[in-house]
Parts: C-alpha cells; structure tokens; sequence
C-alpha cells in the first residue's frame, strides 16, 4: 500500500513538473522537485522489521 501512494504522489508531482514548465514557474517546478526526491525515497526505503 506505501508503494502505491509513493507512487501516486510521483505522478501527481511529474504532472505538477509539466505544468510549471509549461507555464515557465520556477517555484513549482523546484517544489516539484523535492517532493518527488522525496516519494523516492519512501518509495526506495526498505526497512527491516
């Protein structure tokens, strides 16, 4: 289910991505950014239990 949301939280930010270069915002574009660096992250962290 985590892998699932990172995953939504990652296409939503590359759509959020493709409007801030299209509308040329640089705020978005960076907040685009570090938030799809960080549902890497959740999407990549493999904690042991």
């Amino acid at each position: 289910m985590k892998n699932k949301v990172a995953i939504f939280g990652i296409i939503v930010q590359l759509a959020g991505l493709i409007y801030g270069i299209v509308n040329k915002a640089e705020d978005i574009i960076v907040m685009c950014l570090i938030f799809m660096f960080i549902s890497t992250i959740a999407l990549f962290d493999k904690k042991k239990k």
